[in-house]
């Protein structure tokens, strides 16, 4: 009885693989629907549009992109971890909505179980940089040594609680062994415009959306947060190179579809983006907009989230940092 149990049940699972590789095959069949779970016209959305754009061409079907906002990201997160796992919905995840939103509230659904990881699209370093009348410093030692001497008293900006530049400078506090006072500020223009006004004199924000300040001499870069000098900003050192070789902040983008979706139709997505990214226009799209492509092996990019997960709620617990 057991071994027949054993045969049905190995023809059983031989059918459902079967099954699952012809869908596979045929898929797909009709439109894909990617939801970016922020805003219009920011660095996600910016992403999903020029891949997606050039994901129908090579799928042979409408790519739709949808905004749904809300929670940080956790709305349109959400909206998809409850779709039908077929490949046909998937959602532009970041740093945000799958790896710090679990450690900074209360989610009716795990972003580390509920999505299955699709592909790596591209990666942003932040930037930080201060206004030179208010912070006179010319590097990134300079900065530490003027941080440690406010005791205290010096204040950076960010884009708001929980965001990448307010986790960024909460893992500098930490790592450097440094005090500074959290600004936050709904978003990040009205940050680098107290920025620009000397009513602050430290910020962590996207490189590129401040990068023209910097040229023009408004503003001074000290040092960028990636483990590696920023493509479109190499002149700009790292604070990795500046004496914390651990230190490794970007703002990744990547796209995740419902967790039950089978692994042929993930590996045929998967495969499909790689294609997409290693076009030269599309390169040089993402580029311009301040974003660098990053294509990874399946393996890597779910030990990246398992470790992104890990060390930010580490950060978001030993920071005591609370979401308004």
């Amino acid at each position: 009885m057991f071994r027949l149990n054993c045969s049905v049940a190995a023809l059983a699972f031989g059918a459902a693989l079967a099954a699952s590789g012809a869908a596979a095959q045929d898929y797909p069949s009709r439109a894909i629907r990617i939801v970016v779970a922020f805003p219009a016209g920011g660095g996600s959305d910016l992403a999903a549009r020029v891949v997606g754009q050039k994901l129908s061409e090579s799928l042979g079907q409408p790519v739709v992109v949808e905004n749904r906002v809300g929670a940080n990201g956790s709305v349109g997160a959400e909206a998809v971890a409850r779709a039908a796992p077929d490949g046909y919905t998937i959602v532009m995840g970041s740093n945000a909505n799958i790896t710090t939103n679990p450690h900074l509230m209360q989610l009716s659904y795990d972003p580390m179980k509920d999505l299955a990881p699709v592909a790596m699209l591209t990666v942003n370093p932040l930037l930080l940089f201060v206004n030179p009348t208010v912070v006179p410093v010319n590097s990134f030692k300079e900065f530490l040594v003027y941080v440690r001497e406010q005791d205290g008293k010096a204040d950076y900006a960010s884009a708001g609680n929980g965001s990448p530049a307010h986790l960024s400078g909460e893992l500098l506090k930490l790592t450097a062994g440094i005090r500074m006072v959290h600004v936050p500020y709904k978003g990040g223009p009205p940050g680098a415009n107290d920025v620009l006004g000397g009513r602050v004199g430290i910020m962590f924000a996207a490189a590129p959306t401040v990068l023209p300040h910097i040229r023009s001499g408004k503003l001074r870069a000290i040092a960028t947060t990636g483990a590696r000098r920023s493509t479109y900003a190499p002149e700009i050192p790292t604070i990795a190179e500046s004496g914390y070789p651990d230190f490794d902040v970007v703002i990744w983008n990547a796209l995740f579809a419902p967790g039950a979706t089978s692994a042929a139709v993930l590996a045929k997505l998967h495969g499909e983006i790689d294609r997409v990214l290693a076009q030269p226009e599309v390169r040089e799209l993402l580029l311009k907009q301040g974003a660098e492509p990053l294509p990874m092996a399946d393996a890597e990019f779910r030990g990246l989230l398992r470790t992104e997960y890990d060390r930010w709620g580490k950060v978001i617990r030993e920071a005591k940092i609370k979401v308004d």
